[in-house]
Formats: C-alpha cells, sequence, structure tokens
C-alpha cells in the first residue's frame, strides 16, 4: 500500500458543480514509513486528506525541521522489508510541504 497525495484546486465556472483541478501530484510513497511521518507530525500523513494547503503548512514545515534535525532517531524506524526508507519519506513530505507553499488555496487530496 501506499499514500497517493495531489493538491486540488475548486474553480467555479458557473456550471452546476465546481470544477476541481490538480495543481500539484506529490505521487505516491509506501505506508511502510508512515511510523516516521505519524512522530514528525504528531498525527498520522493521512489525517491532512481534505485538508486546506496553507493551513496544514504549520504542521508539515515543523515536521520537515523535526525529520531533518533527527535523522538517526527517524532512520531507527526505517521498515525492516526495506520499502522506504529516510530518505524517500523525508523528500516525500518535503515535497507535499512545497507544494503546500506554493498552492496554499488548494486542498490536499489522499488516497490509499
Amino acid at each position: 500500500m501506499s499514500y497517493d497525495i495531489s493538491l486540488y484546486l475548486s474553480v467555479d465556472t458557473g456550471g452546476p458543480e465546481p470544477l476541481e483541478v490538480c495543481v500539484a501530484s506529490i505521487g505516491n510513497y509506501t505506508v511502510n514509513v508512515a511510523r516516521m511521518w505519524t512522530d514528525a507530525l504528531g498525527h498520522s500523513l493521512g489525517d491532512l486528506k481534505d485538508a486546506n494547503a496553507g493551513d496544514s503548512l504549520p504542521a508539515l514545515t515543523a515536521a520537515v525541521d523535526r525529520l531533518i534535525a533527527n535523522p538517526e532517531h527517524y532512520r531507527a524506524m526505517e521498515p525492516a522489508n526495506g520499502w522506504g526508507d529516510y530518505d524517500g519519506a523525508l523528500a516525500y513530505l518535503r515535497a507535499l510541504r512545497d507544494a503546500c507553499l506554493v498552492h496554499p488555496k488548494a486542498d490536499i487530496r489522499i488516497w490509499h
């Protein structure tokens, strides 16, 4: 299993439903590193589903900072099966944070 994350913006085109536009695709990464993300965020990455990107920035920035500041703590959480690692978990969370910086009015969509 993996997390697949994108940022979407709702656009009112005057039609019956708003148009959902994907403004950033973070891609996917294995859930085997979810323990690292949960530790760094203070909650599950999945809890950001449908959250506003701008509102999520403080938590994402703090989590990236925690991962960078304490790599050995997080490397100890690397899955024994080798599917996912600290470097990939950090890169994925950093990519999400960076996309939220660029698109603060978007909503975070998560599939897993």
